[in-house]
Protein backbone atom coordinates (compact mmCIF):
# COMPACT_ATOMS: atom_id res chain seq x y z
CA UNK A 1 0.00 0.00 0.00
CA UNK A 2 1.15 3.54 -0.65
CA UNK A 3 1.00 6.23 1.55
CA UNK A 4 -0.93 9.35 -0.32
CA UNK A 5 -1.31 12.31 1.95
CA UNK A 6 -2.85 14.93 -0.82
CA UNK A 7 -3.95 17.97 1.18
CA UNK A 8 -7.18 19.59 0.48
CA UNK A 9 -6.12 23.02 1.63
CA UNK A 10 -2.53 24.94 1.01
CA UNK A 11 -0.55 23.89 3.75
CA UNK A 12 3.14 24.38 3.65
CA UNK A 13 4.78 21.60 5.34
CA UNK A 14 7.19 22.55 8.44
CA UNK A 15 10.37 21.45 9.64
CA UNK A 16 11.34 17.67 9.89
CA UNK A 17 8.34 15.92 7.89
CA UNK A 18 8.27 12.72 9.28
CA UNK A 19 6.41 9.54 8.62
CA UNK A 20 6.06 6.59 10.78
CA UNK A 21 4.65 3.19 9.33
CA UNK A 22 3.55 0.29 11.01
CA UNK A 23 1.47 -2.26 10.96
CA UNK A 24 -0.82 -5.02 13.70
CA UNK A 25 -2.65 -7.94 12.94
CA UNK A 26 -6.41 -8.41 15.22
CA UNK A 27 -7.81 -11.38 15.45
CA UNK A 28 -11.14 -9.97 13.78
CA UNK A 29 -12.56 -10.31 10.28
CA UNK A 30 -11.99 -7.17 8.09
CA UNK A 31 -15.91 -5.93 7.87
CA UNK A 32 -15.79 -6.15 11.97
CA UNK A 33 -12.58 -4.20 12.11
CA UNK A 34 -13.88 -1.52 8.71
CA UNK A 35 -16.89 -0.67 10.93
CA UNK A 36 -14.60 0.43 13.75
CA UNK A 37 -13.16 3.07 11.47
CA UNK A 38 -16.79 3.93 9.69
CA UNK A 39 -17.11 5.15 13.13
CA UNK A 40 -14.76 8.27 13.14
CA UNK A 41 -16.19 10.05 16.20
CA UNK A 42 -15.84 7.08 18.03
CA UNK A 43 -11.61 7.22 18.17
CA UNK A 44 -11.76 7.66 21.81
CA UNK A 45 -13.16 4.08 21.99
CA UNK A 46 -9.88 3.15 20.29
CA UNK A 47 -7.02 5.49 20.98
CA UNK A 48 -5.25 5.88 24.53
CA UNK A 49 -4.19 9.33 23.19
CA UNK A 50 -8.05 10.58 23.02
CA UNK A 51 -9.89 10.84 25.99
CA UNK A 52 -12.88 12.44 24.01
CA UNK A 53 -13.94 12.12 20.18
CA UNK A 54 -17.41 13.40 18.56
CA UNK A 55 -18.15 13.55 14.80
CA UNK A 56 -18.03 17.43 14.25
CA UNK A 57 -19.50 17.28 10.84
CA UNK A 58 -23.07 16.44 8.71
CA UNK A 59 -21.01 13.81 6.90
CA UNK A 60 -20.92 10.69 8.43
CA UNK A 61 -18.74 9.02 6.89
CA UNK A 62 -16.42 9.08 3.77
CA UNK A 63 -14.67 12.47 2.32
CA UNK A 64 -15.15 15.50 4.16
CA UNK A 65 -16.16 14.21 7.63
CA UNK A 66 -14.59 15.55 10.17
CA UNK A 67 -13.93 14.96 14.36
CA UNK A 68 -13.06 16.71 17.19
CA UNK A 69 -10.72 15.12 19.25
CA UNK A 70 -9.60 15.61 23.24
CA UNK A 71 -5.87 14.11 23.74
CA UNK A 72 -5.27 12.61 26.76
CA UNK A 73 -1.71 13.23 27.16
CA UNK A 74 -1.63 17.17 27.17
CA UNK A 75 -4.10 19.15 29.18
CA UNK A 76 -6.29 21.10 26.58
CA UNK A 77 -4.44 19.89 23.46
CA UNK A 78 -6.99 19.31 20.62
CA UNK A 79 -7.01 17.75 17.35
CA UNK A 80 -9.44 18.27 14.37
CA UNK A 81 -8.93 15.80 11.42
CA UNK A 82 -11.18 15.44 8.26
CA UNK A 83 -11.20 12.31 5.74
CA UNK A 84 -9.33 13.27 2.42
CA UNK A 85 -9.11 9.66 0.87
CA UNK A 86 -11.64 7.07 1.52
CA UNK A 87 -12.07 3.97 -0.22
CA UNK A 88 -14.46 1.16 0.90
CA UNK A 89 -13.79 -1.50 -1.27
CA UNK A 90 -10.34 -1.74 -0.29
CA UNK A 91 -11.02 -0.69 3.08
CA UNK A 92 -8.51 2.31 3.21
CA UNK A 93 -9.00 6.05 4.83
CA UNK A 94 -6.58 9.17 5.31
CA UNK A 95 -6.99 11.70 7.12
CA UNK A 96 -5.76 15.33 7.64
CA UNK A 97 -5.55 17.40 11.09
CA UNK A 98 -6.62 20.72 10.08
CA UNK A 99 -6.53 22.71 13.52
CA UNK A 100 -4.14 21.43 16.44
CA UNK A 101 -4.35 23.11 19.70
CA UNK A 102 -2.28 23.51 22.63
CA UNK A 103 0.25 20.94 21.11
CA UNK A 104 3.04 23.49 20.70
CA UNK A 105 5.73 22.60 18.36
CA UNK A 106 4.02 20.58 15.83
CA UNK A 107 2.96 22.12 12.23
CA UNK A 108 1.08 19.58 10.54
CA UNK A 109 -0.52 16.01 11.16
CA UNK A 110 -2.29 13.40 9.20
CA UNK A 111 -2.38 9.79 8.90
CA UNK A 112 -3.70 6.71 7.16
CA UNK A 113 -5.38 3.15 7.69
CA UNK A 114 -5.30 0.38 5.45
CA UNK A 115 -6.97 -3.03 5.91
CA UNK A 116 -6.51 -6.69 4.61
CA UNK A 117 -7.65 -9.34 5.21
CA UNK A 118 -5.48 -12.68 6.12
CA UNK A 119 -8.43 -15.16 6.59
CA UNK A 120 -10.84 -14.51 9.35
CA UNK A 121 -8.13 -12.13 10.65
CA UNK A 122 -7.15 -8.49 8.93
CA UNK A 123 -3.87 -6.74 8.85
CA UNK A 124 -3.75 -3.24 9.76
CA UNK A 125 -1.46 -0.99 8.19
CA UNK A 126 -0.98 3.10 9.38
CA UNK A 127 1.42 5.87 8.73
CA UNK A 128 1.68 8.82 10.71
CA UNK A 129 2.85 11.87 9.20
CA UNK A 130 3.80 14.96 10.87
CA UNK A 131 6.56 18.08 10.75
CA UNK A 132 7.62 20.64 13.47
CA UNK A 133 6.91 24.76 13.26
CA UNK A 134 10.86 25.38 13.27
CA UNK A 135 14.50 24.35 12.56
CA UNK A 136 14.96 23.70 16.45
CA UNK A 137 12.24 21.49 16.84
CA UNK A 138 12.84 19.82 13.53
CA UNK A 139 16.23 19.10 15.46
CA UNK A 140 14.55 17.70 18.89
CA UNK A 141 12.53 15.47 16.80
CA UNK A 142 15.13 13.95 14.77
CA UNK A 143 17.22 13.64 17.76
CA UNK A 144 14.59 12.31 20.44
CA UNK A 145 10.92 13.31 19.96
CA UNK A 146 10.68 10.59 16.62
CA UNK A 147 11.07 8.31 19.40
CA UNK A 148 7.87 9.82 21.42
CA UNK A 149 5.71 9.68 18.12
CA UNK A 150 6.77 6.07 17.28
CA UNK A 151 6.03 5.12 20.58
CA UNK A 152 2.13 7.24 20.75
CA UNK A 153 1.60 5.71 17.23
CA UNK A 154 2.08 1.74 18.60
CA UNK A 155 0.23 2.57 21.65
CA UNK A 156 -2.75 3.94 19.01
CA UNK A 157 -2.79 0.90 16.89
CA UNK A 158 -2.31 -1.76 20.08
CA UNK A 159 -5.14 0.09 21.41
CA UNK A 160 -7.28 -0.33 18.06
CA UNK A 161 -6.26 -4.28 18.90
CA UNK A 162 -7.44 -4.53 21.99
CA UNK A 163 -10.61 -2.77 21.67
CA UNK A 164 -12.04 -4.56 18.33
CA UNK A 165 -10.88 -7.73 19.98
CA UNK A 166 -12.18 -7.16 23.69
CA UNK A 167 -15.12 -4.30 23.62
CA UNK A 168 -13.56 -2.66 26.22
CA UNK A 169 -12.59 0.88 25.95
CA UNK A 170 -9.22 2.34 25.38
CA UNK A 171 -7.92 5.05 27.97
CA UNK A 172 -4.19 6.60 28.78
CA UNK A 173 -3.89 3.39 31.56
CA UNK A 174 -5.04 0.47 29.36
CA UNK A 175 -2.03 -2.50 29.35
CA UNK A 176 -1.78 -2.65 25.46
CA UNK A 177 0.14 -5.40 23.89
CA UNK A 178 2.85 -2.98 22.23
CA UNK A 179 5.13 -5.87 21.01
CA UNK A 180 2.45 -6.74 18.89
CA UNK A 181 2.66 -4.02 16.67
CA UNK A 182 5.68 -3.96 14.11
CA UNK A 183 7.48 -0.57 12.93
CA UNK A 184 7.83 -1.00 8.66
CA UNK A 185 9.69 2.28 8.28
CA UNK A 186 10.73 5.34 10.34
Amino acid sequence: MMTDFTRTQSTELGKSATEISMMVEINAPIEKVWKEFVQIGDIYLNSPTVASSYLSSEITEGIGATRHMEMSLIKGATLDERVIKWDEASKYMALEVYRITRMPGVKTMGGDFGLEAKGDRTILRSTLNYSMTNSLLGFMNTVFMKRVFIKLWRSVLAGYKKHIETGIEITNKTKLEMDQVILIQR
